[in-house]
């Protein structure tokens, strides 16, 4: 899934970007306060964004 893609679905849920680091966004959610790891590749695997929305306390976004 391609990486704005999946920073688009992050933001409809309250998620920003916390700050940009070498390798890695760090994504924080306003709402609930949780924050995770974004890789700064332009593919990201399906599989990890369903973990990274698990670790944002948000839905699983759909791959299609």
């Amino acid at each position: 899934m391609k990486r704005e893609k999946v920073l688009k679905y992050f933001r409809q849920y309250d998620c920003e970007v916390f700050r940009e680091g070498k390798r890695h966004t760090i994504i924080f959610n306003r709402t609930n306060e949780k924050v995770t790891a974004l890789p700064r590749h332009p593919d990201i695997n399906d599989k990890l964004v369903i973990s990274l929305c698990k670790d944002l306390g948000i839905p699983k976004i759909q791959s299609h």
